[in-house]
C-alpha cells in the first residue's frame, strides 16, 4: 500500500491518474468516477516488480481542496499459479535426475563386480564403464543445477512479492 496528497481537486486528480496510467500501458479494469480505478499492469511471463502481472486499486478521497491518493497491488493469481507451476516443476525435475543418477552408479557399481560385468569389462574394454558413470555424473550437475535454478527463483519471487507496490509509487510520483 502505498499513498500520495497531490494539490488537485478530486476530478482533476483522477483525471490525470487515468492519463497517466494510460500512458504506461495499464488496462483499466474498473473506474468508479471520480473515487477508484483498478488496473491491470505487467505481465504473466514478469520477472520484476514492475514487470510481473499484478493489479493495482486506486482510491481518491477529498481531503480540502486537494485529494489523498491510496494505492494497494495485489500480485495476479495468473501470475502466482505459473510462478508456482515453475516450482513444481523444478522439484519434480531435481527429483527425477538426482533418482537416474543414483540407480544407475549403483546399478554400475552392482554389475561391475558381479560375473558378468566383469566378463564384459575384459571382452568390451572399461570404456562403457565409465561413459556411464559420466551420464549418472552429468545427471547429477543437472540436477544441482535445476536445485540452484529453484532457490533463485524463490528469492525472485520473494523480492516481487515484497516491492509489488512500487509501480504505483512510481505512477502516484509523476502526478503533480
Amino acid at each position: 500500500m502505498f499513498e500520495r496528497v497531490v494539490s488537485l481537486e478530486i476530478r482533476k486528480a483522477y483525471e490525470e491518474l487515468k492519463n497517466v496510467l494510460l500512458k504506461n500501458d495499464c488496462k483499466i479494469i474498473t473506474e468508479e468516477l471520480p473515487k477508484r480505478i483498478i488496473v491491470e499492469h505487467g505481465s504473466l511471463w514478469g520477472s520484476s516488480p514492475k514487470g510481473a502481472k499484478k493489479r493495482i486499486s486506486f482510491n481518491l478521497i477529498s481531503y480540502d481542496s486537494k485529494t489523498r491518493i491510496v494505492s494497494v497491488s495485489s500480485l495476479d493469481s495468473d501470475w502466482i499459479s505459473v510462478s508456482v507451476l515453475g516450482y513444481v516443476l523444478l522439484i519434480i525435475f531435481i527429483f527425477i535426475f538426482g533418482w537416474m543418477a543414483m540407480v544407475l552408479e549403483a546399478r554400475i557399481t552392482v554389475e561391475r563386480q558381479s560375473l558378468g560385468g566383469w566378463l564384459a569389462e575384459k571382452l568390451f574394454g572399461y570404456a562403457g564403464y565409465q561413459v556411464a558413470l559420466a551420464i549418472a555424473d552429468l545427471l547429477r550437475i543437472l540436477a544441482i543445477i535445476f536445485f540452484v535454478t529453484l532457490i533463485v527463483d524463490i528469492i525472485i519471487g520473494g523480492y516481487i512479492y515484497v516491492r509489488k507496490d512500487s509501480f504505483s509509487k512510481e505512477i502516484l510520483n509523476l502526478l503533480p
